[in-house]
C-alpha cells in the first residue's frame, strides 16, 4: 500500500526527494513511520534502503505499464472504492449495535443444537505422562502408580511431585484435552487403529535403552465423535457474534432500502 501510494504521487509534496523514476518522485515524507521503533541505526538504514529499492522497481514497472496497458481500471477502482466505503459504514454500525456479551447458556444452547458442526477430525485425549531415565530409582514407583487400577487426582500429584524433585520431563494437566498425536510425539507408541488402542491402553509403561516412558490416559475421543464443549467454547462465541453481525447487516440493508423506496429515491427501470 505504501508503494502504491508513493508511486501515484507526481507532485505536490515539497519534502526532499530521495529517489525518482521518470516523472515519479519518492519524498522523505513517504518514509515517515516506515521504521519500527527500537531498531538499530544499521537495521533502520537497511529497512529504508530496501523500501526505496522496491519503490524504484515498482515505479519502473508502472511507467512501462502505463504506456502498454490500455485499460485504465476506472471501473475496478470505483468498485473497490465503493466496497471500502460500504465496509467502513457497516463496521461503524456493527460497532454501535453489536452486543458482544455471549452467556454460557447461549454457548451451551448453540452447542447442543449444532453438534454435527463439531465432529472431531482426529483423536484427542486427557492424559498425564512422564519421561524418566531408565536407570532412575524412581522408575519402579512411577510404574506402580501409572498401572494402578484406581487412578486418582492424588496419584497425579504424586507423579508431578516425583518429577519435580528429580527434574523429569512430563505433562500433568489432566483436565485439558490434547491431540493424541501430541501424546504420541512424547511417548513413542504406534497405534494403527487409534480407537482400539485407546480402548485397550489406558496405562502405558515401557522403556528403551535410555528412557522409561509412563502415561495414564484418563479420557479419550476419536475422530468423528463430537468434540467436547470446553474445546469449542471460544469457537462458538465467535460463531454467535458472527451471526449477530450478519443479522445487524441484513436489518440495516432492509431498513435503508425501505427508507429509500418510501422517499422515492429508488427507481427500477427494468
Amino acid at each position: 500500500m505504501l508503494l502504491l501510494t508513493a508511486c501515484s504521487r507526481v507532485g505536490g509534496d515539497h519534502s526532499p526527494v530521495v529517489a525518482s523514476v521518470y516523472n515519479r518522485e519518492l519524498h522523505r515524507s513517504d518514509l515517515e513511520g516506515l521504521v519500527p521503533a527500537g531498531l538499530s541505526a544499521e537495521d533502520s538504514t537497511a529497512v529504508v534502503k530496501n523500501y526505496v529499492e522496491q519503490w524504484i522497481r515498482q515505479a519502473v514497472i508502472l511507467a512501462k505499464a502505463e504506456k502498454n496497458v490500455k485499460n485504465d481500471f476506472a471501473r475496478e477502482l470505483q468498485d473497490y472504492r465503493n466496497s471500502l466505503l460500504a465496509y467502513a459504514y457497516e463496521r461503524q454500525i456493527i460497532d454501535q449495535l453489536l452486543d458482544t456479551l455471549v452467556t454460557e447458556a447461549q454457548i451451551r444452547e448453540y452447542y447442543n443444537e449444532h453438534q454435527n458442526e463439531f465432529l472431531l477430525k482426529s483423536s484427542i485425549v486427557k492424559a498425564v505422562y512422564l519421561i524418566v531415565p531408565v536407570k532412575s530409582p524412581a522408575v519402579a514407583k512411577i510404574k506402580k502408580i501409572v498401572l494402578k487400577k484406581d487412578f486418582s487426582d492424588s496419584d497425579i500429584m504424586e507423579l508431578e511431585e516425583t518429577a519435580s524433585r528429580n527434574g523429569f520431563n512430563g505433562y500433568y494437566d489432566a483436565g485439558s484435552w490434547i491431540p493424541f498425536v501430541t501424546l504420541q510425539a512424547a511417548i513413542p507408541v504406534t497405534a494403527y487403529n487409534e480407537q482400539l488402542f485407546l480402548r485397550q491402553h489406558r496405562s502405558i509403561a515401557f522403556g528403551d535403552d535410555s528412557l522409561f516412558y509412563a502415561a495414564r490416559i484418563l479420557d479419550y475421543k476419536v475422530s468423528d465423535e463430537i468434540s467436547p464443549l470446553e474445546i469449542q467454547r471460544d469457537n462458538i462465541r465467535v460463531i454467535i457474534l458472527n451471526h449477530r453481525k450478519i443479522d445487524i447487516l441484513n436489518k440495516l440493508q432492509a431498513d435503508l432500502l425501505k427508507e429509500a423506496e418510501r422517499d422515492g429515491d429508488v427507481k427500477r427501470m427494468l
